[in-house]
């Protein structure tokens, strides 16, 4: 079947408008349907997309610039992404853009992080992160000047030393302490004078305390100031010492890794002054943590247990229970859950009522205190449910780490907020950083042009 001019023309305007209009699931239903009718879209022929892409992404830096909406950042990347996987910034490279993909490839960490970030890359979607977007947002802060900063050299230096230093995103506070290598002279020293090159002491969680110089930028008046803060680590002596062995050979390249290096137990960014801090390819200690003051948002993943082993260990805990409702205790519940469902703490309610209107209608406890029972069978309940403290989990992993049965640099992976976790936080941040490097470099050289002219 051919199709006419006319008709492909109106499906490129179709797909054109689902992109404009940020409605990526209705493009790829739309590209889906017309492949069905043996009609397979050219990327190059659909009308302004690099415009769409350019118009959509600075969207986004306009919620982050105006409303300081810094979830956007993940919408950006995720506009990104979808132009990617679609091949949508497929383009003739020139000499000049094969030269420069040639020097930037030099960058293993950069690679690995888009690699990590968006899958599989082809050199289109590198110039654009590298070329495109820099001039972008060079376009975008001079035709948008920010009311708070009285001139652009400010404002580009808040941006590339301040803005990504201290910031929260999908309610998660993100500061940075320093550097590792500053970071692992304080620990070394504290160790030596504790004398914990004793093997028999390596096991062992210390407490240090340590103090950090921080900038404030004061919007109101474009100043910076400085003030010490003093934050209380708990580290596992033995994986300082398997991080610096691992990490700090100069012969060795950088790894692209995120490792847990201690948690903050006072003076830390989270709920209760919390945190965690992990290192970075470039060599930086970062601290990461909730900053939301509930119970479910401290960002540990609390204990999950299938059906079965839920039952299971019910069962032993109902032990001086009367075994008659006990067994109809354990029936109830077997026959209210399903097979493959995961038990944890934010089920415990709901199983609670249903638990409290059972015994309220089962006649046989009629001889007994159903106030106590239902007690009883709620203590269990919150003994096998209630999560684990943050503290012990953390230690926990970093014995883990040191059996060699967990990597270090996992551990971000399994430290989360609803569907974000550090480790996303953590490669989002490295992506952007190298985003505000491309742009200083590109706002620079255009300063530098003007000077001379």
């Amino acid at each position: 079947m051919t199709l006419d001019n006319s008709y492909k023309q109106q499906i490129y305007k179709e797909l054109s408008r689902y992109l404009r209009e940020k409605d990526f699931k209705k493009f790829i239903e739309h590209a889906k349907d017309k492949r069905e009718k043996n009609f397979y879209y050219n990327p190059s022929e659909i009308q302004d997309r690099f415009e769409i892409l350019s118009n959509l992404l600075m969207d986004t830096i306009r919620d982050v610039s105006e409303g300081y909406e810094t979830s956007a950042l993940g919408e950006f990347i995720e506009i990104l992404r979808f132009f990617n996987e679609q091949n949508l910034l497929e383009r003739m490279l020139s000499k000049e853009d094969q030269i420069l993909l040639g020097q930037i490839k030099k960058d293993e960490i950069f690679l690995a992080n888009l690699m990590d970030l968006f899958g599989t890359i082809t050199n289109y979607f590198i110039l654009y992160i590298v070329k495109d977007i820099p001039n972008h947002f060079l376009d975008f802060f001079i035709t948008n000047p920010n009311p708070y900063f009285p001139n652009s050299d400010m404002l580009i230096h808040y941006i590339k030393n301040v803005f990504f230093n201290q910031y929260t995103i999908y309610g998660l506070s993100v500061r940075y302490l320093g550097t590792v290598e500053k970071f692992l002279t304080q620990v070394q020293k504290e160790l030596t004078r504790l004398n914990f090159r004793d093997k028999h002491k390596n096991n062992e969680f210390i407490e240090l305390d340590m103090k950090y110089e921080f900038s404030d930028f004061y919007f109101s008046y474009g100043d910076i100031t400085q003030r010490v803060i003093t934050k209380k680590h708990l580290i596992y002596p033995e994986n300082v010492f398997k991080y610096i062995n691992e990490n700090l050979d100069k012969k060795k390249k950088q790894n692209y890794t995120f490792q847990s290096l201690s948690m903050v137990l006072l003076g830390g960014i989270g709920p209760q002054g919390h945190g965690f801090t992990y290192s970075t390819p470039r060599g930086e200690i970062i601290e990461i943590c909730s900053d939301i003051k509930e119970n479910e948002a401290i960002i540990v993943k609390y204990k999950l247990f299938l059906k079965e082993q839920f039952i299971n260990r019910l069962d032993k805990e109902l032990i001086k229970i009367n075994s008659q409702i006990r067994a109809q205790t354990i029936s109830f519940l077997n026959s209210l859950l399903t097979p493959n469902e995961i038990i944890g703490y934010n089920k415990m309610d709901h199983i609670l009522s249903k638990v409290e209107n059972f015994l309220q209608n089962y006649e046989e406890v009629e001889n007994f205190d159903i106030d106590k029972l239902y007690h009883n069978i709620s203590d269990a309940i919150s003994i096998i449910l209630r999560p684990i403290r943050m503290v012990d989990q953390f230690k926990a992993r970093m014995e883990l780490v040191s059996q060699d049965k967990l990597k270090s640099e996992d551990l971000a992976k399994l430290t989360s907020l609803k569907n974000k976790s550090h480790y996303d936080v953590l490669r989002e941040r490295l992506f952007f950083q190298y985003i505000v490097d491309f742009f200083y470099e590109i706002s620079q050289k255009s300063k530098f042009k003007k000077e001379k002219w």
